[in-house]
């Protein structure tokens, strides 16, 4: 069960920084796929040890259909479509500006 109450699904992303309800396109290598934040995370651990701070963690479903492995760690390009309106977990931090489009 995700923080949202809602089980896991392809569409599930998780992100500390934006709004539960939040639509985001997620794309990698050309391929693209909208997704909503369902869930907290990465940890802040996670996020702090790559070079460029993991802002998101996508669902194993979508990250395969984006790569080609379930799990991975890779850059990809997001666009917020929506925002949505439920809590959020972490409105400063490593990664907030990249998160909020200013980074």
């Amino acid at each position: 069960m995700t923080a949202s109450g809602k089980p896991m699904r392809y569409q599930t992303i998780a992100s500390p920084y934006w709004p539960l309800g939040t639509t985001v396109k997620i794309t990698y290598g050309g391929r693209s796929a909208v997704g909503v934040v369902e869930d907290f995370g990465p940890a802040e651990w996670a996020v702090a040890q790559h070079d460029i701070p993991a802002i998101v963690d996508l669902s194993e479903e979508m990250m395969a259909g984006l790569t080609g492995v379930r799990s991975n760690s890779v850059h990809i390009r997001f666009q917020v479509l929506s925002w949505g309106t439920g809590r959020v977990f972490r409105s400063a931090g490593t990664g907030y500006d990249l998160a909020m489009g200013r980074g």
